[in-house]
């Protein structure tokens, strides 16, 4: 109630006066010496701006990607609030048999750069998808169990988080980031659903947390851009075009990658020099530039608010069936419908529903 009640912006005084009760009586109710009715609960759920199974179910153990650089003012908090919502919803369409998926993971316990990136090769072999670039990101995650959402949470939130809600995962990732980012993102917390890194008790003996986020980080851009494709792709181009900036300006695009992460990665697969690394991560293409370049430009994936696909139809298959209320699957579908573009519910035969009540008729008699 208190945590709550912080981040809505409520001192205990605003929100006792906003409810009508003294302040020392909201104290004794967040320090849990005084009981709420329903009522109370559904008022302050509303005042909060939270649903009252909010405060009536654990959260689930979660946790927001905490990579290197990350300002003092970057709010975490924001994302694992959304995180815990939308976690909430898919176990919801998962209780009411509406969300089929299978599950996926690797070997755990990853300790090093190249077991990262052997973890990448493997996700690609069970994703049977070859070593060349990957479009649909939302889709090939969700091959491997993975629920993609892409939701604005504004320009001072974290990029990404990822919790495990029985063997399924769920991923957020920050869309107000751009495209190359977004993937990029999405891209490492397929890392962390498949190498369960959070959940296993040896990984990362010994190292920080920031060594941990550098080793999911390799898994990320070597999963985007594996290094034999990528290394024959740059041979190919170095006859094309004589500029290593040009040549990365494509390889950007065609993997769908931001600048930073391909002028990165040239340099680590040792294609470009430090000297160059210096000089060309500073020199940002516009769009032009990847205009110029074949035409190339970046595909607009993850744009936000972007659902997974298997949990956007799991929503329309509920409501369908009647199991949940067309305001519900709005609601669940984050506006991408509105209640004008929703079909007719299914109707049940009568003769569906006689289970549900002849063990009442046996009492009753």
């Amino acid at each position: 109630m208190a945590a709550a009640r912080e981040l809505a912006g409520f001192s205990q005084r605003e929100l006792a006066e906003r409810l009508g009760i003294h302040r020392s009586a909201l104290t004794r109710v967040e320090l849990g010496q005084r009981q709420l009715d329903a009522l109370e609960l559904a008022r302050i759920a509303e005042l909060l701006g939270r649903t009252v199974e909010w405060f009536l179910t654990a959260p689930a153990e979660t946790f927001a990607s905490r990579r290197a650089g990350i300002s003092a003012d970057q709010d975490v908090q924001r994302l694992e609030d959304v995180l815990d919502r939308v976690s909430r919803d898919v176990e919801l369409l998962a209780d009411v048999g509406a969300l089929p998926l299978a599950a996926a993971a690797l070997q755990s316990g990853v300790t090093t750069l190249a077991e990262a990136e052997a973890g990448a090769a493997e996700a690609r072999v069970l994703l049977g998808c070859g070593d060349g670039p990957l479009a649909d990101l939302q889709a090939v995650v969700e091959r491997l169990g993975l629920l993609a959402f892409s939701l604005d949470l504004g320009p001072g939130v974290i990029d990404g988080g990822y919790l495990r809600t029985g063997q399924v995962g769920v991923a957020l990732v920050n869309g107000a980031a751009d495209a190359g980012r977004r993937r990029f993102n999405l891209a490492h917390e397929l890392g962390h659903h498949l190498l369960a890194d959070e959940y296993t008790a040896d990984f990362g003996l010994g190292s920080g947390r920031s060594e941990r986020e550098a080793l999911i980080d390799a898994f990320a851009i070597h999963f985007l851009m594996p290094r034999s494709s990528v290394r024959s792709r740059w041979a190919e181009l170095s006859g094309e075009w004589e500029h290593p900036r040009q040549r990365l300006i494509v390889l950007a695009a065609e993997y769908q990658v931001s600048w930073s992460a391909a002028v990165s990665h040239a340099l680590t697969l040792e294609l470009i020099s430090r000297a160059e690394f210096d000089q060309l991560r500073v020199q940002r293409p516009t769009s032009g530039d990847y205009l110029e370049v074949r035409g190339a430009r970046f595909a607009q994936e993850l744009r936000p608010p972007a659902l997974a696909p298997a949990y956007a139809q799991a929503a329309m298959r509920a409501y369908r069936r009647g199991v949940i209320s067309a305001d519900r699957v709005v609601e669940l579908l984050h506006g991408t419908v509105t209640l004008d573009d929703l079909p007719t519910p299914h109707q049940m035969p009568i003769e569906a529903l006689a289970p549900e009540f002849e063990g009442s008729f046996d009492r009753d008699r």
